[in-house]
């Protein structure tokens, strides 16, 4: 059963202004491809994260900004600039669909002329995946 934590962006027809995606690295391994994804929408930044299938949507009133590691520490999270990577910036997203999976959840949103991205959580390991329209 699909259960969510907070509402849920009006996102349909709505304008990605930027989009981030912070990941979670331990000891140097990579722990969580997708810690948390941070969406602006309307100049407002939204917070998407999953914890034991449970999908979690958050308002950040701030611009998000990566946590500076030392090189003594055993955590790190870098944040990957998404939205310039698939270029995805100023696009028209088409359609946010959440969907339950046997042990999680999964968030596909569908960018007009350009693809979908889609962030699965299952067994508690997070990964995301970009498909490129043709």
């Amino acid at each position: 059963m699909l259960e969510t934590d907070g509402i849920p962006p009006r996102l349909t027809n709505q304008e990605c202004e930027e989009l981030l995606c912070q990941q979670y690295y331990s000891r140097g391994e990579l722990q969580q491809e997708v810690d948390v994804l941070l969406l602006k929408v309307n100049k407002r930044w939204h917070q998407l994260y999953f914890e034991n299938g449970v999908v979690f949507w958050r308002l950040q009133d701030e611009e998000p900004k990566a946590i500076e590691a030392q090189p003594s520490d055993p955590f790190s999270y870098p944040l990957i600039d998404i939205g310039e990577k698939y270029s995805l910036r100023q696009s028209t997203i088409g359609d946010c669909v959440t969907e339950p999976l046997l042990n999680g959840a999964r968030v596909s949103f569908v960018f007009e002329n350009r693809g979908t991205l889609i962030i699965s959580h299952n067994d508690n390991k997070t990964s995301l995946r970009f498909i490129k329209n043709l």
